[in-house]
This record gives structure tokens, sequence and C-alpha cells, in this order.
């Protein structure tokens, strides 16, 4: 039994997003079916394979009055419905959420727009380079490394030539989050018994994905500049490969440096934390690490690395990656027999769940393949009770009640539990008090509550097993052996609290040869093909905001959490959620990630390349750059006034040149092309799309003043989300956190032995310590 059997979805879903909302689904047991219209899909792939598995297919002209009915039956009888047209698109079809409330009041209704409702560009067509131009994803990393620098600039002196990535991020992040606001509304839904619609638009996904990079003081004044050493870098081998070292944790670069025997980095203070701001120390570490590097090929060093347990990675194409140990002694891909292009390696479930496990159900279907059986199924809406049409009632914050306790150390896990405290769960945050605190705090552990408890002492356990007796979820994020070193793994937790749910997130899965082995998104980026991919075969790159995997990943945990959720309610028993940035970088990947026999493999790995395609490309205008999409050549050469559309692209090279970003945007605009321009990360957060749907919220932090974090979307139509009080420092909840448990009184002894350690605040500091 996997945790969404029973339920019953319709995707509408067309090109990306929907279709891959719908088979997050579908992998965890629902029963979803796929409309298309009788034409096929609009997005004709091979990724449509891994998409559309699992589901079974209709096709319905939706601009036929039969065929609207046929629909309207089919989500008469529905759990939950997909859509991701424009706003206004399913109510001018008779699809509309309102006109199922009094047939379905139970309904799930499940929207995905390029941009909200409210949002003034809500008509315009929102393609993905649409969307990622607007949250400004076409910056070179390099550029948000000086973003300090460079704010003083007008907007055409700091946006240089931009870096096109072909990652559909938007739409990925959009169908993770649309899942996690699903299962949170069938959370609901078994508990109050009333359905309600969701609402996430691809803009307001990609906010989550921006995540740190949009956190700053105020005035805007990135907190978080990336400012990487040596040991978080890219290094030409003696064959000309390139290799990513991450050895940002000091002991894991005093490993490596005894491994190769160069001890005076230690000595010379080349692997402390902080080197990075140290400039000439860290560029002589760059350059003796470079003269390194060139001692040995790629292979041989990654082999050093797992052989010492060193962090890093190939820089790897895609193909390289499917061939990869890891990827074929996992389950991070799977082989799946395709009816058109026969047995398929494509990637895995990206949520294991111990007691429910989810399963690739079937392939994917052909057009209206199962259309008799579909039919057969619709339930007669005449004998179906019906309930009177009433506005939504507010429904409160949807994980009331639940505990959490963090664990979780870095972004992936702490993401989890910041997720699930959006929702409404109380989180306790739980870090050793020997760790310092990391610059992605205030982003990622905002809404929780936190103490600095040594687990490696007895005192300290037994505080967390106390702790344990009133939780509901524990998330962690450590490799593979640590907890259970500590004795506080899932069968152990277990064994003292059956009904407890369990999240592990690690680096590259539970299974597989590197299993075992540190890894962090830099080196899971390298090793999965992404780095080769944006900045190609001879310079790999990291992607932009460089952290998509491990939001991704702590989305996907929080996503397992919810399925675990919605079991329990029906068995009281609890289970083990298992997720990583390997499998979340073949979910992010997964419209390249498919090997079956006579595939050619043409993707572009050129960092020169300004788009998918002729009509979806970046285009240079007088003032700046502006992304622009269309369906058709025609189309595009109209809304510009081009007697022909041959030479599309450097005609409108030529057309852009001549006018500001502006005027080429509004001109597009008007003739129905979706073009926007490339936006600065700090007119992003300040702007009112993102402030009034609260994507993006300025408060005052203690010790920092006022400061802007990210900030939950809000997805529900009934439910709510929080953005909950700022970060705390680290260890402040202690008084509370021990409180709960009825040891207030053990405070001070526990405080002066070291098990537990009571922040001191300071004055402000002008940057946050890495």
């Amino acid at each position: 039994m996997s945790a969404l059997d029973g339920i019953r979805v319709i995707d509408f879903g067309h090109y990306i997003a929907g279709p891959v909302a719908g088979m997050l689904l579908a992998d965890q047991g629902a029963e979803v079916v796929k409309v298309d219209p009788p034409w096929g899909p609009a997005f004709d792939r091979p990724a449509n394979a891994t998409w559309n598995r699992g589901k079974r297919s209709i096709s319905l002209d939706l601009k036929k009055a039969e065929d609207v009915r046929i629909a309207r039956r089919l989500v008469q009888d529905a759990d939950v419905m997909i859509e991701n047209f424009r706003p206004g698109v399913m109510e001018r079809l008779g699809l509309g959420e309102p006109s199922f409330r009094v047939d379905n009041p139970g309904l799930i209704y499940a929207s995905m727009p390029g941009f909200a409702v409210e949002d003034p560009r809500s008509a315009l067509p929102a393609w993905e380079g649409v969307i990622l131009a607007a949250t400004d994803a076409f910056r070179p990393l390099a550029e948000y490394r000086e973003m300090v620098q460079v704010l003083h600039q007008s907007p055409s002196q700091r946006i240089g030539r931009p870096e096109f990535t072909a990652e559909p991020i938007a739409s990925m992040y959009a169908a993770m989050l649309c899942a996690i606001a699903i299962t949170t509304a069938l959370n609901v839904r078994a508990a109050k018994g009333i359905g309600q619609k969701v609402e996430v638009p691809l803009f307001d996904a990609m906010m989550q994905a921006v995540g740190v990079f949009g956190m700053a003081r105020l005035p805007f004044k990135p907190i978080t500049r990336p400012v990487f050493s040596g040991f978080d870098h890219q290094y030409q081998c003696a064959d000309g490969r390139w290799i990513h070292l991450v050895c940002t944790v000091p002991r894991h670069g005093e490993r490596f440096a005894q491994a190769v025997g160069a001890l005076e980095m230690v000595e010379q203070g080349m692997t402390a934390r902080g080197v990075g701001a140290k400039q000439v120390l860290n560029d002589k570490l760059i350059r003796r690490l470079t003269e390194i590097f060139l001692t040995r090929t790629g292979t041989e060093w990654e082999a050093f690395f797992v052989e010492h347990g060193i962090p890093g990675a190939l820089c790897r194409s895609t193909k390289e990656w499917m061939q990869h140990p890891q990827a074929v002694e996992s389950d991070l891909l799977v082989t799946v027999e395709d009816p058109v292009f026969g047995s398929m390696r494509q990637p895995g479930i990206q949520v294991k769940l111990s007691a429910t496990p989810g399963l690739v159900q079937n392939p994917a279907p052909g057009l209206d393949a199962d259309r008799e059986e579909i039919l057969e199924s619709i339930g007669n809406p005449e004998t179906k009770p019906k309930a009177a049409l009433l506005e939504r009632q507010p429904l409160g914050l949807p994980l009331q009640g639940i505990r959490v306790l963090d664990l979780c150390i870095v972004l992936a896990g702490p993401t989890c539990g910041r997720t699930l405290a959006e929702l409404g769960a109380d989180v306790i945050k739980i870090d050793d008090p020997k760790r310092g605190e990391v610059v992605y705090h205030h982003d990622i552990n905002r809404g929780k509550r936190t103490i600095l408890l040594d687990l490696k002492s007895n005192e300290g356990l037994q505080v967390f097993w106390e702790l344990v007796e009133t939780a509901d979820v524990i998330v962690q994020n450590y490799r593979s052996g640590v907890v259970e070193r500590l004795g506080i793994d899932y069968e152990s937790v277990r064994s003292r609290r059956p009904s407890v749910i369990y999240a592990s997130l690690n680096a590259y899965g539970d299974t597989g040869p590197w299993s075992h082995l540190p890894g962090f998104e830099e080196s899971v980026q390298a090793l999965t093909g992404m780095q080769v991919r944006y900045g190609g075969p001879e310079k790999p790159t990291v992607w932009p905001y460089g952290v998509v995997n491990d939001y991704g990943t702590g989305y996907a945990g929080a996503y397992g959490v919810l399925l675990a959720l919605l079991s329990r309610s029906q068995t009281d028993k609890g289970q083990h959620i298992q997720s990583g940035l390997a499998r979340t970088a073949c979910t992010l990947q997964s419209m390249q990630l498919q090997d079956y026999a006579g595939k050619t493999w043409d993707e572009s790995e050129d960092p020169d390349r300004m788009g998918f395609g002729k009509l979806h490309r970046l285009y240079e205008c007088l003032d700046g750059w502006i992304f622009v999409g269309a369906k058709a050549a025609g189309e595009l050469a109209r809304a510009c006034g081009f007697d022909s559309e041959a030479n599309i692209v450097s005609e409108l090279n030529t057309w852009c040149e001549e006018r500001s970003v502006h005027e080429a945007v509004e001109t597009l605009g008007t003739g129905g092309i979706g073009a926007h321009a490339l936006v600065w990360m700090n007119e992003l957060v300040e702007s009112d799309a993102v402030s009034r749907r609260g994507l993006s919220v300025a408060r005052e932090h203690e010790r920092l003043g006022m400061m802007r974090t990210s900030g939950p979307a809000q997805w529900f139509s009934s439910s709510q989300t929080q953005a909950g009080r700022p970060a705390p420092l680290p260890g402040s909840d202690a008084e509370s956190i021990l409180g709960d448990i009825g040891r207030i009184g053990d405070l001070a002894g526990l405080t002066s032995r070291g098990v537990i350690r009571i922040p001191v605040s300071r004055e402000p500091k002008s940057q946050v310590a890495e």
C-alpha cells in the first residue's frame, strides 16, 4: 500500500509543471488520469515518458461541449484536480474551481499559473524563460559574488552578458511545491472533511529557489555575498577534465591536505573556516591546489576522494552520470519498459517511505489508451450528494499541534523543518553547542524555536529522548552512520516511539557505493551533469543560485513528511522517509535524464547559447536584456512588424538593439508574446509583486536590525501559512523547550556543565559568520 492509494487525480497539466506534479502524486500511489487534447501533448519530448508514468490517458477537446461535460464528470468524482493554464482559462472552459464546490466539496483544486491572479503580469504567456528572467536566474554566479560592489550602478551597467540555463527550475519547483500543497490539503480534508483550492504560481515557486540570495540587511545590502574559498572550487586535472573540490568544513580540508602530503596548508591556516575572505591567503591556496590537481587525471582524483572520504566529484555530462556506479547501482534511476522507447532508464522516485512505499505503477500510456476504462469508471453525477455552495471558510494552520525535532545542518534539512513550521508545526531546532552560526540561518530557521544541545553527552541525549516523547516528526540530514553512532537513528527512535515520522536527507541517496560519502550541493551538481550543462565541458559552472538541490531536497523531505502524516491519520503508525540531493538533481533534470536504445545525446553544452531555440531566447536591448518566448515564428514576426518570419533571430536581434527594454517588452506583450526584462535581485525582492504576496518579508532581527528574508508562499484558499518569527539567536529558547518537558529547573546545571549553551547577545555585526 502506498501513501496516496485511493486518491484519484485528474491531471489537465501541459508542458512541464502540471505533468511533473501529477507524476509526483502517481509515484506515491495516486490514481492519476492524464487529460490531453486529441492531437497530443503540447510539449512532445521523451521526457513525457517520465512525467506521465504511472498515469492513465484520455483525450478530450475542451473546446467541445461534450468533452467538457466528460471533463466535469471526471472532476466531480476526483479527489484532486491539477491544471497549469493562465488565470481565467479554466473558468472560460466551464471548469473553474467555484463550479465544483457544490458537486464535489471535498475536491482539492490545484492551479499552477505562471503569475498569480492578482499579479499585473497574470495574462502574460509565462514561458519558462520568462519566469527565469523575472527572478534574476540568468545572472552568472560570479556576478552574485560581486553584488555588494555593483549595487550602486545603473541597471544597464550592472547587467553583464547573461548566462542561459536549460534547467526548467521554475516548473520543477512549482511541481514540487504543488505536491506539498496538495498533500497538505489532503491532510486538512482528512481532519476537517472539506477540500479547497491551492495555487502555486511558477513565479512564486521560483522565489523559493531564490531563497538566501534574496536575503539582505536594509537598505538593500546582501549579507549572503558568496565568499568561496579555494576549497570550494573547480580545478583542471592532468587530462583536461574538471573536478569540484568541496572542503568547506575545516576537517575535510585538513583530511585532504594530509592525504596529499601538503600539511603546510593546515599550518598556514588555509583550511580554517573563513579563509575565502582573506584574499592573499586564499589566492595562495588556489595556486597551490591548481598545481596539485594537475598531477592526476580527473577519474584518479575522484577515486582518491572516495578512498579518503573527501567531498567532491568529477564534472560529468548527463550521459556520463547515467553510467556512473552510483547511478547504476542505486535506485536513483529506475528502468521502465516504455511502449514507445523500449527499456528506458529514467529518474527514480523522489521520496521513499518505508511503510507506504511509492512505485512506478506503469509506463506512460499512449494517447487516449485508457478511454473506455476511464469512461466506465465515471459515476452518475445525478446520484451524488450535493452540498450548499458556500464561500471557503478559514481553516487555520494545517500542522498546528504537530511537533518537529529538527536536527539538521546547513541548508536542505533545515528547509524541510522551516516548511513544516510555515504550515504551523512547532519546530524545535537542535544544534551542536560548538557549531557556529551559518550564513543561511536567518533564511532557513525562521519560525522555529532553538536549543544548543550536546547530543554526544549522556545528559544531552537524555534531554533529547524526553523531547522525542513529545514529537511527531524528526528530521536529520547527517551522512550515513552519524546518527547510528549517536544512537538516535530511526530504528532506535522507533523502538521508543513507534508513531514517530523520521525523515533522513543526505547527498547521494541511501543506496549505492556513494551513499556513505560526504557531499554538498556543488559536488552533486558536478556528479549529475548540471555543471557541464550550464557552463560547458571546457569550464563547468555551478548553477546561478547554487543551492537548487539543497532547497529542493528540503521540500522533498517536507512532501514525504506530509505523505506520512496522511498515512498516520489512518493507521496511527510512523515510518522512515528518505530523500537526497542526488534524487532532487535527477528530478530537476528529468527533461534530459532518459537513456534508451538509439538515443541521440545532443543536448547543448554551449555556455554561449542564448536560449532553448530560435523562439525562446535572450536578446539585448539598448539598456539591458530581455527574454522572449513565442509559440511560432509567425506570431513573433507579426508582433514586431516584420514582413517575413525568415531569419527571425537576426531580425529580432536588430529590432531589440534599437529599442529600450521597456519599449521592447511593451510592444511584444501587446502582440501576445511572452517577454520580460531581466530583473536585478534587489528590484525583485522589493517589488510589489513579491512583497504583496509575502514572498519576501522585511522585519527586525536581533543583532542585525531590519532585514529582508524569504517568506512562505500563500498556497491555500482556506488554510493558512505563516512566516513565523524572525530566526532567533541559536539557543535562545532553551528555557521554554526545557519547560515543555518539565525541566526548567535543570537549565543552570546543564549550562554550567556545557550540555546546553545559552547565546550571549552581541552588537550587530557587519557580516554574519560563514
